[in-house]
């Protein structure tokens, strides 16, 4: 029997003697295992990785043409003759009631062709301005002295327009800037308040000042407002039933209103526009013209016809839907109150001196202010014959199928300069207005002269210094008792900015 102690240790020599070999072996399994390990994980990972998916690139955008900026208000076009009609039987469904209620209104559907055509014969904001964007600058001859006086008016309107946006006729003093002068002086009649406001709402607007822009927008804006709040709103008359003045007063705002409507679109005061212009023709007699009646009741007059030719050209350049015979019959009438010979334009039949008279005046007045003095009336005539002229047929005055007659006309107004002279009882600050106005478009020497005339009678009678009266003209003259000094400031501003106030019907010359 062997040792025990023998057998165990030769075996672990034995194992020892294999040691190397088993370690070997051993290791090398190891590296076969780690490896097969490796090579799993790898499989697994590869098995369980997300697939990644390449998509084709989307195809690019479409091209679309921008869109085309808005066009600009459409021009006047060339006039259809139509059919007579009379305007006081254009019934109220022909008259829009409801407008589009955005602020980008441009009407372009009127039953109604424009009497005129071919541009606006008006120019409201014309050369060289546009449609609100008269520059106000004294271009076209005015001057750093003529627009120096237009601010000073516009000054002084502005610092007496009422609180509540009107121009007071008989009270505009109680606005008065320098409580330590004298205050104001010479007021008008308290039934001209609503004509005022348009007259003195037209300066503004006439120096490019609207209810968006300029300086006195504020003033603009706050005296349209209060148009608005006078306006019945049933018939449209701006203002009450004040006797003779009454179409006066509503033509005047008309104006001003239409003028504001043409410079900055507005679908509420296109409404009251219409409204107001409606009236007009209901007012007008049956193919033939108006005086102060509401209701056509046969009488005519060569002034109150102008303005009402005026409100109604200025409405229809604004949008406000004006039928054609309303501006034939006003023509009409003219040539009838038209003595062929001489070229005057008389006042009215009757009493009123007939073809050829001389204009009106309220009779305490006739010895201060004789007639004699003024072409008013012949000067009324001729700037409405000029502002509803057809420019497809006439291209220079010699064109025009009355050419005689306006020429007669225009001489009669130049050989009648304006002068201010009150002793001598020459001052007509209506005339005034509508020759300056009218000489401008007529042109030539006729023009030449009136302005060198028109710019000595109004500047240096202009108040200047630093007071109350500063900037204002004293309402002289015989319509100055009714009007007053906002009348007179306002007027005497007007014509002053006939340099760029209107566009010429003819085209520069």
């Amino acid at each position: 029997m062997e040792h025990p102690s023998q057998d165990f240790n030769e075996v672990l020599a034995e194992q020892l003697r294999r040691a190397p070999y088993l370690i070997a072996s051993m290791v090398l399994h190891a590296g076969i295992a780690l490896i097969i390990t490796g090579i799993m994980l790898f499989q697994s990972e590869e098995e369980t990785a997300p697939v990644l998916t390449m998509l084709p690139a989307p195809p690019p955008p479409e091209v679309v043409d921008p869109p085309d900026p808005p066009k600009p208000p459409e021009p006047i076009k060339p006039n259809e003759v139509e059919p007579m009609l009379n305007p006081s039987e254009v019934p109220d469904d022909n008259l829009p009631v409801e407008l589009p209620s955005d602020d980008s209104f441009s009407p372009d559907n009127s039953p109604f062709d424009s009497f005129t055509s071919g541009q606006n014969t008006l120019g409201i904001g014309g050369p060289p301005g546009g449609p609100g964007g008269r520059s106000g600058g004294g271009s076209g001859g005015g001057g750093s002295k003529t627009e120096a006086a237009v601010q000073a008016g516009l000054a002084w309107l502005r610092d007496h327009q009422s609180p509540d946006g009107y121009w007071d006729a008989d009270e505009f003093m109680q606005n008065d800037r320098y409580p330590e002068h004298a205050a104001s002086t010479g007021p008008g009649s308290p039934s001209n308040d609503v004509g005022l406001t348009g007259l003195a709402l037209l300066a503004f607007l006439g120096n490019n000042h609207t209810t968006q822009s300029g300086e006195y927008r504020k003033q603009v804006s706050d005296g349209l407002n209060w148009l608005t709040s006078v306006q019945d709103k049933s018939s449209g008359l701006y203002g009450e039933e004040v006797g003779n003045s009454t179409l006066y007063n509503h033509a005047i705002a008309t104006m001003a209103v239409g003028e504001a409507q043409y410079m900055v679109r507005s679908p509420t005061r296109a409404r009251q526009l219409q409204k107001s212009a409606s009236l007009i023709l209901k007012a007008q007699n049956p193919y033939n013209a108006w005086r102060y009646s509401l209701d056509p009741n046969g009488d005519n007059d060569s002034s109150i016809t102008g303005w009402m030719v005026f409100a109604l050209k200025t409405a229809d350049e604004a949008g406000a839907k004006i039928p054609n015979d309303s501006f034939r019959s006003a023509l009409e009438f003219f040539d009838t109150m038209t003595d062929k010979g001489t070229g005057r334009t008389g006042y009215a039949m009757g009493d009123g001196g007939g073809p050829g008279g001389r204009p009106s005046r309220v009779k305490i007045y006739l010895e201060r202010f004789p007639p004699e003095h003024s072409e008013a009336l012949t000067a009324v005539a001729l700037l409405c014959q000029e502002f509803l002229t057809d420019t497809t047929k006439v291209r220079r005055w010699s064109d025009h199928e009355h050419f005689e007659l306006l020429k007669k006309q225009a001489d009669l107004i130049a050989a009648c300069p304006p002068v201010w002279d009150e002793e001598g009882g020459t001052c007509d600050m209506y005339y005034w207005y509508y020759a300056t106005f009218a000489m401008n478009q007529w042109g030539g020497s006729h023009w030449k002269s009136w302005k060198k005339a028109i710019e000595r009678a109004v500047l240096p009678n202009q108040h200047q210094g630093k007071d109350n009266l500063t900037g204002s003209w004293d309402p002289v003259g015989p319509w100055g008792d009714d009007g007053g000094r906002v009348y007179s400031t306002a007027i005497c501003t007007l014509i002053l900015e006939v340099y760029y106030r209107y566009a010429q019907v003819l085209g520069a010359r």
